[in-house]
C-alpha cells in the first residue's frame, strides 16, 4: 500500500510539476512571486518523479535501499531542518538569498522528516524479518 502512495506521487510529479512547484512554494515561501526557481527545477522534478515511479514499481532490495537513504535524509530534516533550507535555496532558486521562508516551515520539515524516518525504521524490520 505505501508503495502504491509512493508511487503514485512520482507520477503526479511526473505529470505536474509546475502544480508540485506551486503546492511547495505555498507551504514553504514567504514571497513566492519574488523568487524564481532555477530553469532546470521542473526537468529535475519530472526525472526524480520517473525514479520514484520506477523504485515503487520494482519494489524488492532496490526500493529497500531507497527506502534507507529516504530514512537517512528524513533524520536529517527531523533534526536540522535548517540545513535542507539552505541546500534547498540553492539548488532550486535563481537567487537563493532572496527566499524567504515560512515561520512554520521548519515544524513542517520536521514531520517529513518523521514521516521518512518512520518509511526506513518499517523496510529495516522488513529485512530483519525476512531472515
Amino acid at each position: 500500500m505505501i508503495r502504491a502512495i509512493i508511487g503514485a506521487l512520482g507520477a503526479l510529479t511526473v505529470l505536474v510539476p509546475d502544480r508540485i512547484v506551486t503546492a511547495f512554494e505555498r507551504v514553504a515561501v514567504e514571497n513566492p512571486d519574488d523568487v524564481e526557481p532555477r530553469r532546470g527545477t521542473r526537468p529535475t522534478l519530472r526525472a526524480e518523479g520517473v525514479a520514484v515511479v520506477a523504485l515503487a514499481l520494482i519494489g524488492g532490495r532496490v526500493y529497500g535501499l531507497a527506502m534507507y537513504v529516504t530514512g537517512a535524509s528524513g533524520t536529517v530534516l527531523l533534526v536540522v531542518p535548517t540545513a535542507y533550507r539552505a541546500i534547498a535555496a540553492r539548488l532550486l532558486y535563481e537567487d537563493p538569498d532572496a527566499v524567504e521562508w515560512k515561520p512554520g516551515f521548519d515544524t513542517f520539515l520536521r514531520l517529513v522528516g518523521a514521516a521518512y524516518v518512520l518509511l526506513g525504521v518499517r523496510e529495516l524490520r522488513r529485512d530483519r524479518d525476512a531472515e
